[in-house]
């Protein structure tokens, strides 16, 4: 005998507009993850197939890891500069979720939670640039 579904006082309603939402932040974090470690297993198996001793010296990293160095290193497929977007992109990947809600809060006027994300995001945005300023 099948059983009927019954709302329950404890489990809120979602409206179609949020389960889009939902279902956008899934996407891009499942992307995410996926493109990350498809960048990963290339890099490593790269590395595999034609090894590579990379120091990670001061000078190597400011001469090596600039944009167009790395840029030049993906259409070259080197592993160091694939594996190094692949980081980047995981990092990535969960502050795009900060964004995404930001725009869902503000879309459903939410603004409490705009201003408390948008503080979360405020956040990350000042550590990366502190952090790249060599503070600490």
């Amino acid at each position: 005998m099948p059983q009927e579904k019954t709302s329950s006082p404890f489990i809120p309603k979602i409206s179609k507009a949020e389960q889009k939402i939902y279902a956008d932040v899934y996407d891009v974090l499942l992307g995410g993850m996926l493109l990350s470690t498809v960048l990963f297993a290339a890099g490593v198996a790269l590395a595999l197939i034609h090894p590579h001793y990379i120091p990670l010296t001061h000078d190597y990293v400011e001469r090596n890891y600039n944009f167009s160095q790395v840029v030049h290193g993906l259409l070259a497929l080197r592993p160091g500069p694939i594996m190094l977007v692949a980081t980047l992109l995981l990092i990535l990947t969960p502050v795009s979720r900060v964004l995404i809600s930001i725009y869902a809060f503000y879309a459903s006027r939410d603004y409490k939670y705009v201003v408390v994300t948008g503080l979360v995001f405020l956040v990350i945005v000042l550590t990366v640039v502190l952090g790249s300023l060599g503070l600490q």
